[in-house]
């Protein structure tokens, strides 16, 4: 008798988790512990993970993780300031990061184009330094930088890659509201869905960016102000809303955007665990699986939770990871599997990895 079974018999099947959902597996250690990293996905398959830091400074190394050897390999780059909470995206077979906070509190303004295998292709400097900042992809290939934090305060500064060229030009116009710790989201029709972060009168309003407009505008408000939450574009185009920081506490409930409608949905269905700080995975049968954060008096949470579209519900994973994990990464390898890296606990930074692999039984209900 397997161990989620025996926990589900213990239980009496009281927790609709016992559904034999899915199970976490070990997997090699990075060769550095590291939190508020950014892991990208590579053509290859392998996953590159960049920077991070330590319990207190940042880092300027690399490491590919190798799924067919269940590794991760230190990856070597010359030149690189420290970093973490920086943001990273594929573009072609190179890797783009920008920003993120380094010694002294320096918000930075440099960006590296990284090819891994041959280093660094090309160094660009954004207007503007800042890190808790989005970076999406455009319909044209370029890519949106948005808000964050300057070193100071929180800003409201777009600005775009402009990959034929490579260097940022600035946004028509900035936010409406300056935000940090907020989500942008790619919709199906080519514009970016950028919501929470904020603060004051406007922490609930969303802006719709325009990409060919270059700028933004009001969309219908948020139903619960929100920060450090995932926001998820599912397959049939609608954006799931879920968790993060409100007004006084870490949250439970979740939203579904419809871009057809501009309109903001409440799901009457909670989240099972209050979390913030965890990620939010799009699997390829379409369901979602929210993974550890932060549970505010409970501290880091080891637990995983599945949401199921066609129900609007979410469902706890039948089993925990092996370390309560936050500002970690969790990466598709496809299959129905998920690679979960780094992050903090309540006490440490963690170099261990885990694979959450997400089965279909139990799919039918919550």
């Amino acid at each position: 008798m397997g161990k989620r079974t025996i926990l589900c018999f213990l239980l009496g099947f009281a927790l609709s988790a016992c559904s034999g959902e899915g199970d976490f597996s070990p997997t090699g250690n990075m060769n550095t512990p590291r939190h508020g990293h950014t892991a990208t996905k590579l053509e290859s398959g392998e996953i590159f993970i960049a920077a991070g830091l330590t319990k207190t400074s940042p880092l300027d190394d690399f490491e590919i993780y190798d799924p067919a050897q269940g590794i991760f390999k230190p990856y070597k780059i010359q030149g690189l300031r420290k970093r973490g909470w920086h943001k990273a995206l594929l573009l072609n077979d190179a890797v783009l990061v920008t920003g993120g906070w380094t010694n002294g509190g320096e918000a930075l303004r440099d960006s590296l184009l990284i090819q891994p295998g041959g280093g660094i292709r090309a160094r660009a400097l954004m207007k503007y330094g800042r890190y808790d900042h989005t970076m999406t992809k455009l319909p044209t290939g370029d890519v949106l930088i948005a808000g964050g934090n300057d070193g100071k305060r929180a800003i409201r500064h777009l600005e775009i890659y402009a990959i034929d060229k490579g260097h940022f030009i600035p946004a028509r116009r900035p936010m409406l509201m300056a935000r940090q710790q907020h989500s942008a989201t790619a919709l199906s029709e080519g514009n970016v869905l950028i919501l929470g972060g904020a603060e004051g009168k406007g922490a609930r309003y969303a802006e719709l960016f325009l990409s060919f407009q270059g700028r933004t505008r009001l969309v219908r408000s948020l139903t619960t102000q929100r920060s450090r939450h995932t926001a998820t574009r599912l397959k049939d185009g609608r954006v799931l809303i879920a968790g993060g920081l409100g007004k006084e506490k870490t949250l439970d409930s979740a939203e579904i955007y419809d871009p057809a409608t501009e309109k903001f949905i409440p799901l009457k269905g909670k989240l099972r665990v209050n979390r913030q700080q965890h990620t939010a995975t799009l699997m390829p049968d379409g369901r979602v699986v929210l993974i550890g954060g932060w549970g505010g008096e409970g501290g880091t949470l080891a637990s995983a939770e599945v949401f199921e579209p066609d129900k609007g519900c979410f469902r706890l994973v039948g089993v925990e990871m092996k370390f309560p994990r936050r500002l970690h990464t969790a990466t598709s390898l496809g299959g129905g599997r998920v690679l979960i890296a780094g992050g903090a606990s309540d006490n440490d930074v963690l170099s261990s990895a885990e694979i959450l692999t997400i089965t279909s039984e139990g799919k039918s209900g919550c």
